[in-house]
């Protein structure tokens, strides 16, 4: 999970940290990205050194008339999981006006991802490990977003059985945020039973405050895949100290849906937690380095033993 910030800025942005390399005659071409590696410790004999997530993404922009542009935005993201992959996490056209709002249509992620507002962490979280069944994923759809001073509502449109809506409110520090996803008819493959035809649900409830150099957010979670369902709640507080920062978030799960290798998923019954603490530091600017230490437990319903399991990663970015 990337940390969090305003979730207004998020849901209508683009690139953000872009830097301008063409503008002549009302067209413009920024070029950003950034680099990512860490390295996991699960224990002294399994380490793991690794890319995470490492991408460029390119945006143009026409200027039209009377505050309307036109403008395309493309992301490539390396995901090693499945061998060496380059793929398209974000390809989009779209028309943005000052007055009524962005819309956009292709490949881009959905709003859970955008909405979590207890996890400052780098690599861990809980939160939207399974959008795909949401529709909230990398996926082709049609998105509007609208700001209204402090408030953005965003509204996503996946196919004609899968949609979502979204939405920000920014007071004195506090920001809130909500979506609503709903995802007919989806096909899944269960580890018993096979691929099968489901109607899917989630909904994501989040705040977040800010004071000075302390950031404190909150979260609820509550989904469903066919007659499964299960949800989770967290905290989380982050405290900038100049150039470094230390953050915490811990989460309590209800249920559990876990992926096998092939993407077979399976559910849970049983009650769990989550625990992550962080540091960052800021070398220079646009580059970090973090450390995590991360801690999740789950009892599952009837079981002798619960499982769990602890890590350390230790990582940086360089952004550009």
């Amino acid at each position: 999970m990337k940390k969090t910030i305003l979730a207004t800025a998020i849901l209508l942005a683009g690139a953000a940290n872009a830097a301008e390399v063409y503008n002549n005659e009302g067209t413009s071409v920024s070029l950003g990205g950034s680099f990512r590696g860490n390295v996991v410790v699960n224990s002294s004999d399994d380490v793991k050194f690794q890319d995470a997530g490492s991408r460029f993404d390119i945006k143009a922009v026409k200027d039209i008339e009377d505050g309307l542009k036109a403008f395309g935005h493309l992301e490539v993201k390396y995901s090693g999981s499945d061998g060496d992959t380059l793929y398209m996490q974000k390809a989009v056209v779209g028309l943005e006006h000052d007055v009524y709002g962005t819309a956009t249509l292709g490949k881009q992620m959905g709003l859970n991802d955008d909405l979590v507002m207890n996890d400052f962490s780098y690599e861990n979280g809980i939160y939207n490990e399974n959008n795909d069944f949401f529709g909230s994923d990398s996926e082709d759809q049609l998105k509007y977003a609208k700001s209204f001073g402090g408030a953005s509502v965003v509204v996503s449109l996946m196919d004609q059985d899968t949609y979502a809506i979204g939405g920000t409110y920014e007071v004195a520090g506090l920001t809130l945020g909500g979506s609503y996803n709903i995802a007919n008819d989806r096909e899944v493959k269960k580890v018993v039973g096979g691929a099968i035809t489901t109607d899917n649900s989630t909904y994501i409830l989040g705040a977040q405050y800010s004071l000075d150099a302390l950031t404190l957010g909150v979260q609820y979670q509550s989904s469903e895949i066919d007659n499964d369902d299960f949800s989770a709640y967290g905290i989380g507080a982050h405290y900038q100290l100049g150039q470094a920062g230390l953050y915490a978030m811990y989460d309590i799960l209800d249920g559990k849906l876990d992926k096998t290798d092939a993407g077979n998923y399976f559910f849970a019954e049983g009650d769990g937690s989550a625990l992550v603490l962080g540091a960052d530091y800021e070398l220079v600017k646009d580059v970090k380095a973090y450390v995590e230490f991360d801690s999740t437990d789950f009892d599952v319903d009837g079981a002798a033993s619960s499982d769990s399991d602890e890590k350390v990663t230790i990582g940086a970015r360089v952004y550009f």
